[in-house]
């Protein structure tokens, strides 16, 4: 769980509307968001990504407003002491306490569908009650999302040719909905000679002939297919001869623009970045094929024929 944001509190208006209602719409951390108002039957999914090693996730149980009257932003999410919350995961996996005694990390270490319960347990003092009705959770890990470029390197063309299509495939078992994509596509043009090495600079150079950073993934309606094929096509630019001389166009699959250098070059999606929660890196999954390398030629120009003149011996 990330320190740094585990004190968030609701201010102002809001935080006098959680008291005067009695809504608690908000626990000790804001960027977590109630699971489900269906307490014993939940409908919603909590999709996480299998990462090497275990994906580990937190989560909060809201407290009894009974026994906890200053579980509130003004009252600094105080818990009343004694209470403990029964966590199980079925599979089993392994839980740890590290924080408030109502939160909880799991680490989930295969992929799969798990139900996650939690039952609050009063202290021997209150008559060591316990939820005999325990909130439950429905977890589905997922294996890491992949991405390819699916359009094949193209036989060469002699001469100008119109722009072309090249399609992406994406491969992640979440719902559509979820389903958000992060990733860049290079774009670099060369002149070459016919040992296909590069004629001086490069003509184009564009590291972001097509962006979607961590902040504007791609998502539905651009993104195609349904789950968990989904597909992204986008066109090249015109591909003309240039200078008279062979051309080059190559099209490469790197991170997100926004990533810190040091990331690995791949794929990132809206549900790997958030199982990324506690960890606080994002991480980024390879590419299966990544790269497509289009050649256009110029025509050759005959050149004059030559012959043994007429008057030879003449």
């Amino acid at each position: 769980m990330k320190k740094s944001n585990f004190f968030k509190t609701v201010l102002g208006v809001a935080a006098a509307m959680l008291i005067s209602t009695g809504v608690f719409a908000q626990v000790a951390n804001s960027d977590y968001l109630q699971y489900d108002a269906d307490r014993l039957a939940p409908v919603n999914v909590d999709y996480v990504t299998l990462k090497t090693g275990g994906t580990t996730m937190g989560y909060y149980a809201l407290p009894d407003p009974v026994y906890h009257p200053n579980y509130t932003a003004l009252g600094t999410w105080a818990l009343t002491a004694g209470f403990t919350w029964d966590w199980t995961v079925a599979p089993v996996m392994a839980t740890a306490k590290p924080g408030a005694a109502n939160y909880v990390e799991i680490t989930y270490t295969a992929a799969g569908d798990y139900v996650v319960t939690s039952a609050e347990h009063a202290p021997a003092a209150m008559g060591g009650c316990a939820d005999v009705t325990p909130t439950l959770m429905n977890v589905t890990v997922v294996n890491p999302p992949t991405a390819t470029i699916v359009t094949a390197d193209p036989a060469q063309a002699c001469g100008n040719q119109a722009a072309m299509a090249i399609a992406l495939a994406f491969n992640e078992n979440v719902p559509v909905g979820m389903a958000g994509f992060a990733f860049s596509v290079s774009e670099l043009v060369e002149n070459i000679d016919i040992a296909d090495a590069p004629i001086g600079a490069a003509l184009v150079d564009n590291a972001a002939f097509q962006d979607f950073t961590t902040l504007a993934k791609l998502k539905s309606p651009a993104l195609g297919g349904a789950q968990p094929a989904y597909t992204f096509s986008f066109n090249s630019s015109a591909l003309n001869v240039q200078g008279g001389l062979r051309t080059r166009y190559t099209y490469t699959l790197h991170k997100a623009s926004n990533l810190p250098g040091a990331a690995p070059e791949g794929i990132v999606s809206a549900i790997s970045e958030k199982s990324d929660y506690i960890g606080g890196t994002v991480s980024t999954y390879a590419f299966t094929d990544n790269q497509i390398v289009i050649v256009v030629n110029p025509a050759p120009a005959t050149g004059p024929i030559y012959y043994v003149p007429n008057n030879f011996k003449y």
